[in-house]
């Protein structure tokens, strides 16, 4: 053998066997017992606590080195009760003394039993560990003072390190927030690990009682699985994961890797199908009444994630909330300036089912005279200032809607959001045989928001879509509009104020109901000659077109090109309507240019020819509509409405509907609530 290799060894096995002796020394000749009182004078020299020692400190040796120490408690901060901040039952650790001649680390079972927390904060918000924590800067300018070589060296990692186990039994912390008023327990609580060691797995499992005042929560939580981790590639991975809180399971594996600096990770968890109420109910909180009370019962989730400590991505996330399914994946890129995107979809959802429920007593009182509401303060512009550096690309898909009992399909938006500019484009729908197609601007840079939207209705059908939103049968027809709208702001008041733009619409094939238009002629130019009123006729008025269009003006809206053609009337109109001022004035003019044949009621020939007026005017939320008696006067002893209608007719159907078109009315028959159609339309909801 090598004589430096034979030096060298003997070397070696002679500080071994010194470290042995000194070991066999320490626990032989060292009483740790002895040194318990002047412990406890240093702890009360530094921290003012009392430290006591209930039992015996006692050592184990070869092939573990161990210390195990008896009941033993830490005083509490002066004015906070209990006495004791801390107190154990029985703790104990060892570690394996051969492997560390070789580098390695092996700890023995790290015991602590009966451990007692007391934590708290005082109404003036000083903690009962605060003095613990309190430094004089002597330790942190002690070690900048230290060569850097120095902390380097402890830098270094063993060669391997492994566990035995953890075993923390009957563990109690309780925290009282004195400041907020508010307690939280956790009692009962144990962690019992296996054993620990590179490339090996072990179990886990940690479950404790949890109990919060605010909101009032009784819970047991358990969170157990399956760890193993390797040194050398620097990962660790946690499989058959199952973590369960009040009605919630959730179950999954996690990866999580570093090396180099560089970290990156995976999960895949598994919420199982929980109740929504439930939940609500043991988080104490009220469940919501909802017009179907068998909603918010079933929620389920699958969710997988990759990211790294710069980015995340969002493989999958699928959530089944009852009868629906969204699905959804994206990413967030850069955490330091993040840039989202996102996919979702919906396949189908009836939100009326998640609204309050109709109250008989409130439809019951919705006719009684309520006392005057206490004047509102003025609604404030909302602080979008986080808006100004979101930096997003988002997609959504809904299959179908029903919502304010609208049935709605094919749903598609698509937002961006850089700069400060939000834009969705397209948004599109399908509804009542037609479709919408749109666009929106949002721009937050300034002080105000400021904003722009424009859109089109094509071959919509009014009668199914405004009966199931109204509840009544008030319109008849295909529509289609359009509109190019902005303004600046977003309360409601603002919006009214700012408004401008164009919009323009299109009514074909249809009829209004709730206004016999024929009816209120003939009883009119019966009045005028000293006759009575005719008969009761049904309350609609049918047409074979109905268009207009209108500018807007900082809320003021102006109407010049009314015109509706049935068989029986002409009606052509103007006026304006001021949003700020909540305020109308509008004519429209009816001729008369053919019998009733087609519709209900007696012959109106003595009128035919006869252009006649008919005001809407007042509050907006509730105008007077009724004829013009006094026009109506001059019109049958000057003719001074007699004109053609045309040249109007023709530039109306180019501008709206892109190509002349012709038609015939509607035939729908029935009766109609005899109510003011109006009433209503522009109040605040």
């Amino acid at each position: 053998m090598n004589k430096t290799l034979k030096i060298g060894l003997m070397v070696i096995g002679g500080l071994a066997a010194l470290f042995i002796a000194a070991c066999i020394l320490l626990v032989l000749i060292v009483d740790p017992n002895e040194y318990k009182a002047e412990i406890s004078k240093a702890v009360k020299e530094q921290t003012g606590r009392e430290l006591k020692f209930e039992g015996d400190i006692s050592f184990n040796f070869f092939p573990w080195l161990g210390l195990e120490v008896g009941p033993m408690a830490l005083g509490n901060a002066p004015g906070f009760a209990p006495d004791e901040m801390v107190r154990i039952n029985r703790a104990e650790a060892s570690i394996r003394l051969l492997p560390l001649l070789s580098g390695d680390v092996a700890v023995g079972v790290v015991v602590l039993d009966g451990l007692t927390l007391n934590l708290a904060k005082n109404k003036q918000g000083v903690t009962n560990w605060d003095d613990l924590t309190k430094s004089d800067g002597s330790g942190d300018k002690a070690a900048e003072e230290k060569p850097a070589v120095e902390s380097e060296a402890k830098g270094g990692q063993p060669e391997s390190l492994s566990v035995e186990g953890v075993e923390i039994v009957n563990a109690n912390i309780v925290y009282d927030d004195m400041q907020a008023g508010k307690k939280t327990s956790v009692t009962d609580l144990s962690l019992v690990v296996g054993a620990v060691g590179d490339k090996v797995r072990f179990p886990f499992e940690l479950k404790f009682r949890l109990k919060l005042d605010d909101p009032k929560i009784d819970t047991n939580p358990v969170l157990a699985g399956l760890a193993s981790f390797d040194q050398a590639a620097g990962t660790i991975q946690v499989d058959e994961l199952k973590f369960s809180l009040l009605n919630l399971e959730l179950t999954g594996l996690l990866f999580a890797k570093s090396k180099d600096g560089a970290l990156s990770y995976s999960a895949e968890l598994k919420l199982a199908k929980a109740s929504v109420r439930q939940l609500m109910k043991e988080l104490g909180m009220e469940a919501p009444a909802t017009a179907d009370p068998k909603v918010l019962e079933a929620l389920s989730a699958d969710l997988k994630v990759n990211g790294s400590d710069t980015a995340v991505s969002l493989e999958n996330l699928t959530v089944k909330l009852d009868d629906t399914t969204l699905t959804a994946e994206g990413s967030v890129k850069n955490f330091d300036k993040p840039a989202l995107s996102l996919t979702a979809n919906v396949d189908a959802i009836d939100a009326d089912r998640y609204l309050p429920p109709k109250s008989a007593k409130s439809e019951n009182e919705a006719g009684q005279e309520t006392a005057p509401a206490a004047k509102e303060e003025p609604a404030q512009e909302p602080d979008l200032a986080a808006l100004r550096d979101l930096d997003l690309k988002a997609k959504l898909t809904v299959g179908k809607l029903k919502v304010m009992n609208l049935t709605i399909t094919e749903i598609l938006a698509q937002l961006t959001a850089r700069n400060g500019v939000l834009t969705a484009k397209p948004l599109s729908l399908k509804l009542y045989d037609g479709g919408f197609n749109g666009q929106g601007v949002l721009n937050v840079t300034g002080p105000v928001a400021a904003w722009a939207k424009s859109g089109a209705l094509t071959d919509v059908q009014a009668q199914g879509l405004i009966t199931d939103l109204m509840g009544k049968d008030m319109l008849h027809g295909t529509t289609n509009a359009k509109y190019d709208l902005k303004g600046t702001g977003l309360t409601p008041d603002n919006i009214k104020k700012s408004i401008s733009g164009t919009a323009s619409f299109a009514f074909t094939d249809g009829a209004v109901m709730g206004v016999n238009v024929a009816k209120m002629l003939r009883d009119g130019w019966n009045k005028l000659q000293g006759k009575p009123a005719g008969k009761d006729e049904p309350a609609k008025t049918d047409f074979a077109e109905l268009l207009g269009s209108a500018t807007l003006t900082n809320g003021y809206i102006e109407n010049k090109d009314l015109l509706m053609k049935s068989p029986l009337l002409r009606v052509t109109g103007k006026g304006w309507a001021d949003l700020p001022k909540n305020t109308t004035d509008y004519t429209a003019v009816v001729t008369v240019v053919g019998t009733l044949e087609g519709q209900d009621g007696a012959s109106l020939e003595d009128l035919k020819g006869l252009p006649l007026p008919i005001y809407v005017k007042g509050d907006l939320n509730d105008p007077s509509i009724g004829l013009d008696m006094k026009a109506m006067g001059e019109a049958l002893f000057k003719g001074t409405f007699k004109q053609g209608t045309k040249g109007l007719e023709q530039q109306l159907k180019q501008n709206i509907l892109g190509t002349p078109k012709t038609g015939t009315s509607g035939t729908t028959s029935g009766d109609a609530p005899k109510t003011n159609p109006l009433k209503g339309l522009f109040k605040k909801q």
